[in-house]
């Protein structure tokens, strides 16, 4: 007997793919995952369906009793995960993160790279307008990728009313899912009952259209990376970039530097810092305790710095060695060896000690055209943020500064206590501690 149109056209649907020889199919024994296995069962792949057993209804062990028939039926290896901790809040979102849980880790278990799941056309227009009705950005109102990751859903292209056709035209049964029809259970529904059957009373290819309009929205989506990973290549020289393109650039510069959870909000407050040209130096807080540090024209991003882990300073006694800050210092009366990295400088008297700690607001240093405060020779020195944070000195008993660090083996030494003709010099020789 001849296939109908309807199982050719699935069927041709499913042999797209390359399957591999190990399937794990999501199955909930409604007739999209029981078509799809229907549909897999006809290729070469050894398929692993997969149940979850929410326990949320009435006939919840029934769905799993028919699951593990239609995998005995099909020859494939049945596989049930029972939901036992359900939240009191946000269940919906907390099942789905339970069972794409479970089926990675079947896919682990049966050393597989591809999990099958039957969401459809219907469902992709669904995801759309949710997006759309709840805001979100633009890439998102994509909807489902055909593939992603492991996932793959074969049936983006395919209705629920060709689905059931093509179960109808096989005979297959499947279980009715009595929730699915209420559109006080979940938004979703609302859509799936209510609001899509009223849109097609308007044109009966909304649904089509409405897949079609986030494949023009994934395409476009492409465009704008393509061309903002090229701008992102310099966004160090923001001011080069087209205004149009700077918000497509951060945005992409951002997710290379695994940055996605981003508010709409925190963009135009990086954006207008970015612009900023009086202001050349700023951060911004993002979520788990990231920072986005604008510094002159660099920009990064960079952990917040504890503040509860200030150094404590540390004495120095002469030709004696001591840590700070995770390098070991010394300071000492004899000439650093070949290959030590030091500073040089001169005492006008004897002195018992000498501190190393961190720089204070009121530090001040000499230079030859004047004296300078820590913070304006910052500025000066085009510092960042987190260099700042290192800015220790090297002070007397007294606290006068002989000089501070500013960044790597930088440091600038006080004029007061330069190398003078006829002096006693001093060094302070440090290295980095090996972890």
């Amino acid at each position: 007997m001849p296939f109908s149109y309807m199982t050719e056209k699935i069927l041709q649907t499913i042999q797209q793919y390359n399957w591999p020889e190990t399937v794990i199919v999501a199955v909930s024994g409604g007739v999209d995952s029981v078509v799809l296995v229907h549909a897999l069962s006809k290729t070469k792949a050894n398929l692993v369906i997969a149940h979850v057993n929410y326990r949320l209804r009435e006939e919840s062990d029934d769905d799993a009793a028919f699951v593990r028939e239609l995998a005995t039926q099909t020859g494939a290896i049945f596989e049930e995960q029972v939901w036992q901790h359900i939240p009191d809040h946000a269940v919906e979102k907390a099942a789905r993160q339970f069972r794409y849980d479970f089926f990675e880790d079947l896919a682990q278990k049966y050393h597989t790279s591809t999990i099958a799941v039957a969401h459809h056309a219907d469902d992709q227009a669904e995801t759309v307008l949710l997006k759309m009705i709840r805001g979100g950005q633009l890439q998102q109102m994509g909807g489902m990728q055909t593939k992603n990751h492991k996932v793959i859903r074969p049936f983006l292209s395919i209705t629920k009313q060709e689905l059931i056709t093509y179960a109808q035209d096989n005979q297959l049964g499947w279980r009715q899912d009595k929730t699915n029809f209420d559109v006080n259970y979940t938004p979703r529904n609302l859509l799936r009952n209510d609001v899509l059957p009223k849109l097609t009373t308007i044109n009966q290819r909304a649904v089509r259209h409405i897949n079609d309009m986030a494949a023009q929205i994934v395409q476009q989506q492409q465009l704008i990376d393509n061309q903002a990973k090229i701008y992102a290549k310099n966004i160090q020289d923001w001011q080069k970039i087209p205004t149009l393109w700077q918000l497509p650039t951060l945005k992409y510069w951002l997710q290379e530097n695994n940055l996605f959870n981003i508010k709409e909000n925190q963009l135009q407050q990086m954006i207008q810092l970015l612009s900023n040209t009086h202001k050349p130096n700023g951060k911004i807080a993002l979520a788990d305790n990231f920072e986005f540090i604008k510094n002159y024209q660099k920009i990064s991003i960079q952990k917040q710095q504890n503040m509860a882990q200030v150094l404590t300073p540390v004495m120095l006694k002469l030709n004696q060695w001591h840590s700070f800050a995770k390098t070991t210092f010394i300071w000492t009366d004899n000439v650093p060896m070949n290959g030590q990295s030091f500073i040089k400088f001169q005492l006008t008297r004897s002195l018992a000690y000498l501190s190393l700690r961190p720089a204070k607001a009121s530090d001040k240093i000499a230079l030859i055209n004047g004296h300078k405060n820590l913070r304006r020779l910052a500025i000066d020195e085009k510092l960042t943020p987190q260099e700042r944070t290192m800015m220790w000195v090297l002070a007397t008993a007294d606290d006068e500064v002989i000089a501070v660090h500013l960044r790597s083996n930088q440091w600038r030494v006080n004029a007061d206590f330069a190398v003078k003709e006829n002096t006693q010099p001093y060094w302070l020789v440090c290295q980095i501690e090996e972890t």
